[in-house]
């Protein structure tokens, strides 16, 4: 890395370094819906060629998190306010489907969720608290399963939200206190309960991304969008 360029970054795997940086900018809402992203720019500033820049926005063109221009200039990917509602109502449904669906939890199981939310509760907060979140969530639904590809898939595209959400000790200490509630369930044996408790803690999500995008919409003085029933 240059110390007179601190964007720099080491020559090894270019092309992952710099999908890794301009996926983590667009997830957490630092390149905005619409941004243009110039491979010229984006080279001067990683200190890189242009074929790593290329080859990380095409990676990110797959995933849908960028398009291309019939001129080859990359935009990131706009997502409707109704169709950050459809993401979010989509996460519900398939968190409550993919637990409803689990085989009995093992103890390990169980010692592992209680793990990883006692790291959260240790004044974790930003992208660490969600991954974190994500692996938690992963042992709910079932780890290396079609359900958490998916899911995975819908967090990104709703990243932005969940990271202002956790951006206060308020919103992390009730996701901790929502897990726990759910752990408990399952160590009990209580899945029904565990189930309920879950689309409560996606619901209460949900609500707060409606929220935001809500207020969006009267900061711009657009319409409200109509939202699907709970």
């Amino acid at each position: 890395m240059s110390a007179s360029n601190p964007d720099a970054i080491p020559r090894a795997s270019l092309s992952d370094i710099v999908y890794g940086r301009i996926r983590e900018e667009i997830l957490h809402g630092d390149l905005e819906d619409g941004s243009v992203l110039s491979q010229v720019e984006l080279a001067q500033r990683y200190g890189v060629s242009r074929i790593p820049v290329r080859e990380a926005l095409r990676r990110l063109q797959a995933e849908s998190l960028v398009i291309a221009t019939p001129y080859h200039a990359y935009l990131v990917r706009k997502i409707s306010p109704e169709q950050v509602l459809e993401l979010a109502d989509i996460r519900v449904v398939l968190e409550d489907l993919a637990l409803s669906k689990r085989d009995p939890f093992e103890g390990g199981e169980i010692e592992e969720m209680r793990r990883i939310n006692a790291l959260m509760a240790e004044d974790v907060h930003g992208p660490s608290f969600l991954a974190l979140d994500r692996q938690l969530h992963h042992l709910l639904v079932g780890e290396n399963t079609m359900t958490a590809e998916v899911l995975d898939d819908v967090r990104d595209r709703i990243q932005r939200y969940l990271t202002t959400m956790v951006s206060q000790s308020s919103g992390r200490s009730t996701a901790i206190e929502e897990h726990e509630q759910i752990i408990e369930a399952l160590a009990g044996g209580d899945a029904d309960t565990a189930r309920e408790h879950l689309r409560r803690h996606v619901l209460r999500s949900r609500a707060f991304i409606e929220e935001k995008v809500a207020s969006a919409a009267v900061a711009a003085d657009a319409p409200v969008p109509a939202v699907l029933e709970s």
